[in-house]
């Protein structure tokens, strides 16, 4: 064979094998590419399954905290969670060790506090028989993702069930930045809620799957108002003519009433009385004006307590008189006292046993206001917090109670401060004072008499009425007065405040008159005496218009906890 034969010969099979190569490497991108692209549909698939489970737990958030709140009361809806349910959703409910069925680790005893939702027939093709009855019945979701119409993107399914933690109240004089407990009986719990939503999202007819979690609060502005006896003072309560009291029959626990909840002494002349609403409406009405009926509630403006049905001063002049629903100090005794109750501990020799809250603002309002520097059961001190002024961006020192009220007030009536306001102009109220149609919290710094013959608030629309300084109410109200110890000025001043020793003595700088005609349908709470409460004046404690407190939207906030969100379940 010629030379130029063979290298014809190297020559073709070279190129052979070069084709070959260029072959099997096409082959190789082909695949890598078939790779990357299968790859990039799995992220895709990833990233929509996730942004779906997202979606379910912000319409779980609406459907159950805004829509269905009522759920939240409602303790037949809910069971708890035991300790080793690890199955959806209590398996969620994270621990300091995860996943650790010993019953004396924090994540077991955490979990064991929580409710979930009661097996209701909800049902869900998508989604194992075991997990759907834990599961909200979501309205109008979400069925196909990915695509510029829902009817031509990725068929998607989702379910989200809640695991809530019924917030126990607090101790008398338990400061709030004690740690949060979980109710495991539901007449403990308060009026809070934490849920954690749990969010289970698929795409239908593939292995695309995920589970997020989010933790929400719920908080009122008004912490229990339900549970509030008719008159809280904390200081002495004078009580003359013909003042009648309804009181809370339940205030006390089941069925044990308060009607005066005072760490000072209630002091009586003239022929007050204090009785159940059953005696006061059947047999109390005057002047043929029968009881009648507003907002489902019902309102008797000139009714009065029998004298022979009375819990307590069913007798005339200085007798005293005091059945169980006066809770106080009797007289000057430095000991337990005389009488049906032992005396309210609530003094130097009673810390840290403090029977009566030292910081009003904060049994009321959950936001701490006033400390016990000295540990005498009253607190003296003024907490300061920084508050930035939303009209100029300028950060400000002010009270820790006016921080509150500027942040969360519907309306502010009458302010003081004109220089550099706090309040924006939303809240600024412009309307006439006394008010029917003021409802939610309302926050009035001077000229905040309720004069005669005048209304603040509805039975279905009540008010938390925040007073600064003094008030003398001679009209009605509907709903929680709170009157509100100031520092002699329009704001508490950078520099703090600490109450003087008289100041002290007395409970505080608030006070409160009633007179004739005057009648409160909810709760009195003064930071301070109630200096006079005379005439036919009546409080009256009424659950249809403290539970309106709770139910009003403007009254609930809402806030994610930090760190809540986690994929670390899956489900």
């Amino acid at each position: 064979m010629s030379p130029r034969i063979r290298q014809r010969g190297a020559a073709l099979l070279v190129a052979v094998v070069f084709l070959l190569l260029a072959g099997i490497m096409t082959l190789f991108a082909l695949n890598v590419g078939v790779f990357e692209t299968r790859s990039t549909g799995n992220d895709i698939r990833a990233k929509m399954v996730n942004e779906v489970a997202e979606a379910g737990l912000s319409q779980g958030f609406e459907y159950l905290m805004r829509q269905q709140s009522a759920m939240l009361e409602d303790p037949s809806l809910w069971r708890l969670c035991q300790p080793n349910e690890l199955t959806f959703p209590c398996g969620a409910v994270l621990g300091t060790v995860d996943h650790d069925l010993d019953a004396t680790t924090a994540e077991v005893t955490r979990r064991s506090t929580m409710w979930r939702l009661i097996d209701g027939g909800h049902t869900d093709a998508n989604f194992d028989s075991a997990m759907t009855p834990a599961m909200l019945r979501l309205p109008n979701k979400l069925t196909n993702v990915g695509a510029a119409t829902q009817a031509n993107g990725f068929p998607v399914a989702y379910g989200v069930a809640p695991v809530v933690c019924f917030v126990q109240r607090r101790a008398v004089g338990e400061l709030n930045s004690a740690p949060i407990r979980c109710a495991q009986n539901m007449g403990d719990a308060s009026n809070r809620r934490l849920a954690t939503f749990v969010s289970v999202a698929r795409i239908a007819g593939e292995g695309a799957r995920t589970t997020l979690a989010q933790t929400v609060g719920r908080f009122n502005l008004v912490d229990d108002p339900v549970s509030k006896p008719p008159v809280i003072a904390s200081g002495s309560v004078d009580i003359t003519g013909g003042l009648q009291l309804v009181t809370n029959p339940n205030a006390g626990g089941p069925g044990v009433p308060v009607s005066v909840w005072t760490r000072k002494d209630v002091s009586k002349t003239g022929t007050p009385n204090t009785c159940y609403a059953d005696e006061f409406f059947r047999f109390g009405a005057k002047n043929n004006a029968p009881p009648g009926f507003e907002g489902g509630t019902i309102t008797c403006d000139t009714c009065q307590c029998d004298g022979d049905k009375s819990l307590s001063y069913d007798q005339s002049g200085n007798v005293q008189d005091e059945g169980i629903d006066i809770l106080d100090v009797e007289g000057t005794s430095a000991v337990n006292g005389s009488g049906v109750n032992y005396n309210v501990r609530s003094d130097a020799l009673s810390y840290p046993v403090c029977e009566f809250p030292p910081d009003l603002f904060g049994h009321v309002f959950g936001t701490q206001a006033w400390q016990d520097n000295d540990h005498d059961c009253f607190a003296e001190v003024k907490v300061m917090q920084p508050f930035t002024n939303p009209n100029t961006g300028v950060e400000v020192t002010i009270g820790a109670d006016e921080a509150f009220l500027y942040s969360y007030a519907e309306k502010i009536v009458n302010p003081t401060a004109t220089g550099q306001p706090l309040a924006t102009p939303e809240q600024a109220w412009a309307g006439g004072y006394p008010s029917s149609t003021l409802s939610g919290l309302i926050w009035c710094q001077s000229n905040c008499d309720v004069g005669s013959n005048t209304q603040v608030g509805t039975a279905d629309k009540p008010v938390v009425l925040v007073i600064d300084g003094s008030a003398r109410i001679q009209g009605r109200v509907f709903g929680l007065v709170f009157i509100r110890s100031t520092s002699g000025g329009t704001l508490t001043p950078a520099t703090g405040y600490t109450f003087t020793a008289t100041q002290i003595a007395g409970g505080g700088t608030a006070t409160l008159d009633m007179n004739a005609g005057a009648i409160v349908y909810g709760a009195m709470v003064v930071q301070g005496q109630v200096d006079k409460a005379n005439g036919t004046a009546a409080i009256v404690h009424d659950d249809n218009v403290l539970s309106a407190i709770g139910k009003n939207p403007n009254n609930n906030r809402y806030a994610t906890l930090p760190g809540a969100w986690n994929d670390t379940f899956s489900y």
